[in-house]
């Protein structure tokens, strides 16, 4: 979460009370870099493809926005740093999944609580085996580099086209379709055991 008090010139009401701004995002994170303020119409733009691409890793919607803030707030302290090279919602994007990645590995390492059982019309067994097999493709994401895991991403979480990731991250569209071939093929060495294709 990030904190309402933050002493670092972050401005605790960034996230609900920010005007419309005409500016580019790339206007408006040189701006930030002298007025802080100018960094919440960048959340008000993105805030909802963060949330929604952290969900979609996380599937839990408090963890999503837990994510969400965390993006922003990491983004914001390394402003200084973001060179334009990609789109800012490219960079958004890479920073909530390797967060959304990390926090759910967090989880799994946490004790199970009971939870009541759901009527389901699933065997015990597929049951186990979905559960397993969500667990070993999350980790099997995360040992993957971000030049791979990014466009594979965008294509099995975000339902993107070839031509909608090539756009998104400013890369042929040859290499997307090289970038993904590559990913399942790392993910297939990483997961012998399940189709994932």
């Amino acid at each position: 979460m990030v904190p309402g008090n933050y002493s670092g010139g972050f401005p605790s009401h960034w996230l609900w009370f920010c005007q419309v701004d005409t500016r580019s995002d790339a206007e408006l994170v040189e701006a930030a870099l002298e007025h802080p303020d100018a960094f919440g119409e960048l959340v008000r733009r993105h805030q909802a493809f963060v949330f929604g691409a952290a969900l979609r890793v996380t599937r839990d919607g408090t963890l999503a926005e837990e994510v969400a803030q965390e993006t922003f707030f990491r983004a914001y302290r390394s402003l200084a740093s973001f060179r334009g090279e990609a789109k800012l919602r490219t960079w958004l994007y890479r920073i909530a999944t390797n967060l959304s990645i990390d926090l759910v590995a967090r989880q799994r390492e946490r004790p199970v609580e009971h939870v009541p059982e759901q009527p389901s019309h699933r065997t015990p067994a597929r049951v186990v085996e979905v559960t397993v097999q969500s667990e070993e493709l999350r980790e099997a994401l995360g040992q993957l580099p971000d030049l791979l895991r990014e466009p594979l991403m965008l294509r099995e979480f975000e339902l993107l086209s070839y031509e909608d990731i090539s756009r998104q991250l400013e890369i042929p569209l040859n290499t997307v379709r090289t970038r993904i071939f590559r990913a399942k093929a790392q993910l297939r060495d990483l997961m012998k055991e399940w189709d994932v294709t």
